[in-house]
């Protein structure tokens, strides 16, 4: 209560429309670091499943609250060694967060240099990071932020091909979730004005290509309107869908692939039935994943799994746990929604306590730090 009467003290007047906008923007944060470190344990891991996902019978009340019970942060035990993208310490204890989290610590870190978001700063603190091969986490750094690098660089003005090359080109031009991990923030900055965030995110987003950038904008742009009073689910999907300043729905002979997914999603769960595992086999045969991190997947998986578990918070991000593939990516985004729409208390305070003392262990960060960036706005 104390962190959310100081936020409301800092924070602009037009931030402050209402009361409860600000236990909201906690929640969307620490929803986000709560689902990546959930989820990180498990990552691209055969998903350890329950009855209620194994079987082919349909998801009771019973189930959900089964589902809701087994939701828990995990030691990094399957997979003990640092890697790039995942977590940086040998045998990481529960609460430990992954790349999607250190993207977020990234684009904080580089509103100290102008105060704001800015692309060629976040692109500047990108680089800096990178080359921080000396310290605790030795060439991790490096090896995370390689691919990224190039576009920085290209943004940053340099052209030599060993060094900088198109933003276009990252991982092969396939549209990708990256701009997902450290720019689910921007909506804090516009709650409520979904149109608004979908235009941070694409002054600042060099990360993604194709129509990547616009489901990735549109996320960020439903995220604004879950913070807005008396949002839903339903209303987050229709912001997302109406918000197009730049007309993709308008082109002619192919439909914006948002709708595509969106309609997808509400199709598999009729298709499902209420059963998971069906709903598990449907998205695992159609998704048309070439990786399982590419733009649509995550936003595709969680309003799917959101909806057979009925919007419950905790049931939702365990089925996506049980689901599998890109987990820490799918439950940052599910984290970051339920944490927006119902404030940081829909998530237990021993499990928000544990992931915020394991941010501050592994990189001297705190969801606090974050709030006041956002309150100098």
């Amino acid at each position: 209560m104390i962190r959310y009467l100081c936020l409301l003290i800092l924070l602009p007047a037009t931030v402050l429309a209402q009361s409860a906008t600000a236990p909201r923007i906690e929640g969307l944060l620490i929803g986000a670091l709560i689902g990546d470190a959930a989820g990180g344990p498990d990552e691209f891991q055969t998903p350890e499943r329950s009855g209620w996902t194994a079987g082919d019978g349909p998801l009771t009340d019973e189930g959900i609250a089964a589902l809701r019970a087994r939701f828990r942060l995990k030691p990094y035990t399957r997979r003990p060694e640092p890697e790039p993208y995942a977590h940086w310490l040998p045998d990481a204890p529960p609460g430990t967060v992954t790349d999607d989290s250190r993207f977020k610590i990234l684009f904080f870190r580089s509103l100290a240099e102008t105060g704001r978001p800015d692309r060629l700063a976040f692109a500047r603190t990108l680089l800096a990071w990178r080359a921080d091969t000396t310290g605790r986490y030795g060439d991790l750094p490096r090896q995370w932020l390689d691919e990224f690098a190039y576009a920085a660089r290209w943004e940053l003005g340099e052209r030599d091909p060993a060094l900088a090359r198109p933003p276009d080109r990252q991982w092969g031009g396939i549209p990708t979730m990256a701009g997902q991990m450290p720019f689910l923030p921007l909506a804090a900055f516009h709650p409520g004005d979904p149109e608004a965030a979908y235009r941070a995110v694409w002054a600042i987003d060099f990360m993604d290509t194709g129509y990547g950038l616009d489901l990735n904008a549109a996320l960020v742009a439903g995220l604004a309107e879950a913070l807005a009073p008396d949002a839903t689910w339903a209303s987050i999907e229709a912001a997302m869908r109406e918000t197009d300043p730049f007309g993709y729905g308008d082109a002619p002979w192919v439909q914006r692939r948002l709708d595509r997914w969106l309609d997808f999603a509400h199709d598999a769960v009729r298709r499902a039935d209420g059963r998971p595992a069906r709903l598990f086999a449907i998205l695992d045969a159609e998704l048309q994943a070439e990786q399982w991190w590419e733009a649509w997947v995550p936003m595709t998986v969680v309003f799917a799994c959101a909806e057979l578990a009925r919007y419950d918070a905790l049931a939702t991000l365990q089925l996506i746990m049980e689901f599998g593939h890109d987990t820490d990516s799918y439950m940052e985004v599910a984290g970051a929604l339920f944490g927006a729409l119902h404030g940081a208390e829909v998530f237990p305070e021993a499990i928000r306590v544990t992931v915020e003392a394991r941010l501050l262990a592994d990189y001297g960060v705190t969801v606090e730090d974050w709030l006041r960036r956002i309150s100098r706005q």
